[in-house]
């Protein structure tokens, strides 16, 4: 073994699209021993510059040394990445076969992979002596100050950042008044310098009692250790208890829990969930954040001052000082995929995770996805149910409506609108569910059959009437919407078929006393338009809810006592082969909004095939029953988790160059049995955003098999000949195929 002395190299990662390391000679005037992999580094890189990471000081390098340079600046004592973190970037890495540098530099906070001085200071609010010593009644025309005051006492001695009053809802106006009578003052600190929260300090208010089901669950979990458990809870069962009880736990012994939700809608929600709590200090990742509040979020996390990490996906590289659990909540939602770039699941690094760091996991979902299904199933979870709702709520029952041959209005059967009706007047509230945004999906000329069409992709325009506008929903090209056809100039231009902004229309023309209030990606790009629509639903008045699959992620609406689901039934005959999967998720986590109170709950299907075996089974019988005859089904048909897919797909902007370009892979691949390399085909949308797509699938019953083949794909597509004409990438484990 070399000692310290020998190690003349550093192996850096740099964020390039290149797949390999690269090794730089070390400055003469740098004793390799204080050199700890995970620091910064800046590199020269060409003719740029770049902030790397040291994987390791080496003694020997795989070029002539006389061809390495000299790096620009050791940035770091210690490491930004932690050893855990470095093995998980380098693991997923290697198993998503995506560029080193890119996946640790997705890891880190911009301005820390930018190279910025995180010993920098921040400003934390502090009681002072004279506020902790005050009479707080005197304040009782001050409750707000009161109460500001009270939680500085109460707070970690540090004190509360600029963010953790903003998520506590403290006005700049309170904090000015305490601070100028002298009660609270503003102090400069380190980031770095943060304690580690104080667990006795936490105030643990346990405000319901767990159910005995939800006892033995706790309990259950416990037992596993660190063996990942898949807790699956029908809607409303008390999930979330179960989390609370387990984090309230770990806190008590001075660690640290993560916590994964899959939207940014669903994150202020679940920080007010914990406040009310916990209090303890919480630090927030998600996509929503400026760059100075994730480093903030990012070094409490790192020193022990944040409690609990609540985030979205890339919340999964959060450092922990002390990890002691780590929970994704709603798994099988899609979101925890990332889509583009780096296309790793949070989900499954987050198992990974768990075993590195020796904590344990929980995966929550009341409708599991097939694959952590068939995990629990096969003894790789720990498998615990909740079947039942806390008390004498019970999950709402299903109603079938049978279309055929019924009249419709604008979308509804008679026998659904007075349902609606009866509710609104019982003073209930109604959730009305359309996976389908903007106005209509489709506008059509009556006089010659022209359909408004993308420019840029295959893809019809959809009607969004308020705004006057046809918008392409995948690449959001958008125009005016026309008076008169633009080919044959006719005027009897028809709108054909429903979207959200067409429903809350016709139900205000119907319904117009009730307030409508529609939620999808439109309604709610407000920063805060998600919150105000939650708090005005909390009040309980007869409202009607329209929206898309944004009302299905976890919300509780306790006054919701009927949903509506009017069109489903396109889902079940996709050409995905994931589509019964996600539309039964979606049938029973939209359903799950209706009776989560005291009130029952029915959940009403609008369809044209009510005998639909699929469909028949997940409504009659439930989700597990539903999800053991899929699995069934995918065995049969050797599809995921069964066999494993990598997708290597490719673009251009001409038709014929992806094609190409993939098969040229596909022909000089070599053959092996247990794997199988079909296409490559066009994608099942060939054009995209002015971009002509193409997919090679590859596919094996093992993963170190398709590692390997796929492997050699990316060698051959790296020295193909046509590489410069296309943009590619690869994606294992894929949500779509298509």
């Amino acid at each position: 073994m070399s000692s310290p002395k020998d190690k003349k190299y550093l192996n850096v990662a740099v964020p390039t699209p290149l797949r390999r390391t690269f090794h730089y000679r070390l400055p003469a005037s740098v004793d390799p021993a204080g050199l700890n992999p995970g620091i910064r580094i800046r590199v020269p890189f060409g003719r740029r510059t770049l902030v790397g990471v040291l994987i390791e000081a080496t003694s020997t390098a795989p070029v002539d040394k006389n061809r390495l340079k000299t790096p620009f600046a050791i940035l770091d004592d210690d490491p930004v990445l932690a050893p855990i973190l470095l093995r998980l970037c380098l693991w997923a890495a290697d198993y998503y076969q995506h560029p080193v540098g890119e996946v640790i530099a997705s890891a880190l906070p911009a301005l820390v992979r930018r190279g910025a001085d995180i010993a920098q200071t921040e400003e934390f609010l502090v009681s002072t002596e004279k506020g902790f010593t005050l009479d707080l009644s005197l304040l009782k025309r001050a409750p707000a100050q009161a109460a500001l005051l009270r939680l500085l006492r109460g707070s970690d001695p540090s004190g509360l950042t600029r963010t953790r009053l903003k998520q506590a809802a403290v006005t700049a106006g309170v904090i000015r008044a305490l601070v100028d009578k002298g009660f609270a003052a503003w102090i400069s600190r380190r980031l770095g310098d943060q304690a580690p929260f104080d667990p006795g300090g936490v105030d643990y208010k346990a405000t319901i009692e767990l159910t005995e089901a939800q006892h033995q669950v706790v309990a259950s979990i416990a037992a596993a250790g660190t063996k990942p458990s898949l807790l699956f809870g029908i809607t409303g069962s008390g999930k979330t208890e179960v989390y609370f009880e387990l984090i309230e736990k770990v806190l008590r012994a001075g660690k640290q829990a993560l916590v994964l939700v899959p939207e940014i809608g669903l994150t202020p929600q679940t920080v007010q969930r914990f406040n009310a709590r916990f209090n303890v200090p919480i630090s927030v990742f998600h996509s929503g954040m400026t760059d100075r509040e994730r480093l903030t979020a990012w070094m409490a996390a790192r020193s022990g001052a944040a409690g609990i990490i609540i985030g979205t996906r890339s919340a999964i590289f959060a450092p922990l000082k002390h990890p002691g659990l780590i929970v994704v909540d709603e798994e099988h939602d899609t979101s925890f995929k990332q889509q583009d770039g780096f296309r790793y699941s949070a989900r499954d690094l987050a198992v990974l995770r768990g075993q590195m760091e020796q904590v344990p996991v929980i995966l929550g979902s009341a409708t599991p996805s097939l694959e952590s299904w068939h995990n629990a199933k096969t003894g790789k979870y720990h498998l615990v149910r909740l079947v039942s709702r806390p008390g004498t709520t019970m999950p709402a029952t299903y109603r079938v409506i049978d279309l055929r041959n019924l009249p419709l209005t604008e979308g509804f059967a008679p026998p659904l609108l007075e349902a609606m009706k009866r509710e609104l007047e019982a003073h209930n509230q109604v959730l009305v569910f359309l996976n389908r945004r903007g106005y209509s999906p489709v506008l059509m000329c009556r006089e010659c059959g022209y359909i408004a069409h993308c420019h840029r992709c295959d893809a019809r325009l959809t009607v969004h009437q308020p705004m006057g506008v046809l918008i392409c929903h995948h690449c959001t090209s958008q125009i005016p919407i026309p008076r008169t056809c633009p080919e044959c100039h006719g005027a009897d231009l028809a709108l054909i078929g429903i979207g959200t902004q067409r429903i809350e229309q016709t139900l205000s023309d119907l319904f117009g006393k009730h307030r409508i209030i529609r939620i999808d990606r439109d309604s709610t790009r407000g920063k805060h338009n998600m919150d105000r629509f939650r708090a005005e639903i909390q009040k309980g008045e007869p409202v009607i809810l329209v929206g898309t699959q944004l009302l299905a992620k976890g919300h509780h609406f306790p006054d919701v006592t009927l949903v509506a689901i009017v069109d489903m039934d396109a889902g079940f005959y996709s050409a995905n082969y994931k589509a019964s999967e996600r539309m039964g998720q979606l049938i029973l986590q939209v359903g799950g909004r209706a009776g989560r109170a005291n009130k029952p709950g029915v959940v009403v299907i609008q369809t044209h095939l009510p005998d639909q075996p699929i469909f028949r089974q997940l409504i009659e019988e439930g989700y597990e029953r539903f999800a053991d005859r899929l699995l069934q089904e995918r065995k049969t048909y050797e599809l995921p988790p069964f066999h494993h897919h990598a997708l290597i797909r490719a673009e251009a902007t001409t038709r014929q160059a992806p094609m190409n370009f993939l098969q040229s892979i596909a022909e000089n691949v070599n053959p092996a049995t247990s794997v199988s390399v079909l296409g490559p085909i066009p994608a099942s949308m060939e054009r995209k955003a002015g971009k002509y797509r193409a997919h090679l699938l590859i596919s094996s019953d093992a993963r170190t098999s398709l590692k390997h083949m796929l492997a050699h794909c990316i060698e051959l597509a790296e020295t193909s000949p046509s590489t410069r004409k296309v943009r590619w990438s690869v994606d294992v484990d894929p949500v779509d195929l298509f």
